[in-house]
């Protein structure tokens, strides 16, 4: 029995990685974050759901804004039941996908009825939300305990900011940031390594939670190297808990007077610990 560690998404545009991933299920091999939670994350629809109910259980602030601010969004189960009431311009997307693929910005409502017919020919449900002008994205990155947070702010011009060129810059890790980071960390039974990617809109000054991701997180270039060795301690400690606790209780159950003789002085080959022989003999 080993430990895995995901590090890419499991299903795209044109490839599905999740034959593979039940194959390591079905052999029982561990994983960082758990396979159950990296098969959750293969669908963004259930992701979003389960945003949705963190936010409702965090709750207002004292202010009346949302603790765990997710982007408002419609989802669609086909292109049968698309009736969007929210606000233009909007942003779709298909399905699953991800890095940008199966997103259109959608102007009024015509271009949403164009849209629809192009869902039409698919087999796949699709969310809704409005598009927010954004002066930067921010993503906090948690690994075990310890917390990241980054400011991304694109230079292609592209509308889909986690594409092209960018400027990646570190930031404090705020009280808000932090209970963002711990949040997300409870969902699926709980996840070693996530990240909270936002959007700070530029008008307002508001922050709205986009989506979580599991360990198909990317590292930040610059800090890749120190953030490895938080994943290998996170790999370390789940190692040490399934193998060495576990091989030190079938030890104490398989010698349980080995340890007691010593204790007592019962077994002369033993040093004490102050230096003298065992049983009181200084000689």
């Amino acid at each position: 029995m080993g430990v895995s560690i995901s590090s890419k998404g499991n299903s795209g545009p044109s490839k599905d990685f999740k034959p593979q991933m039940f194959g390591l299920m079905f052999a029982g091999i561990e994983s960082v974050n758990s396979f159950p939670s990296i098969f959750m994350f293969t669908e963004k629809a259930v992701v979003a759901a389960e945003l949705f109910k963190i936010s409702r259980e965090c709750g207002l602030d004292d202010d009346g804004e949302p603790v765990f601010p997710v982007m408002p969004m419609q989802y669609f189960a086909s292109y049968q039941e698309m009736m969007y009431t929210q606000s233009f311009p909007a942003v779709v997307k298909v399905g699953s996908a991800h890095a940008g693929y199966g997103k259109m910005r959608i102007h009024d409502h015509h271009d949403m009825e164009d849209f629809r017919t192009v869902l039409a020919m698919t087999n796949t449900y699709c969310t809704a939300e409005p598009f927010i002008e954004g002066e930067f994205d921010l993503r906090i990155q948690k690994i075990g305990n310890h917390i990241r947070a980054f400011k991304r702010t694109c230079m292609s011009g592209d509308w889909k900011t986690n594409t092209g060129t960018s400027i990646v810059e570190e930031l404090e890790v705020t009280p808000k940031y932090r209970r963002w980071a711990e949040e997300a960390g409870k969902m699926f039974g709980g996840l070693d390594i996530c990240t909270v990617d936002a959007i700070h809109e530029a008008s307002t000054g508001k922050e709205f939670i986009l989506e979580v991701n599991g360990t198909s997180s990317g590292l930040a270039p610059d800090m890749a190297a120190e953030d490895n060795l938080h994943i290998r301690e996170v790999v370390l400690e789940k190692m040490n808990q399934k193998f060495v606790a576990h091989a030190g209780a079938a030890v104490a159950e398989q010698e349980p007077g080995f340890f007691e003789g010593a204790a007592a002085g019962g077994n002369r080959g033993l040093a004490a610990a102050d230096g003298s022989k065992p049983g009181g003999d200084d000689a």
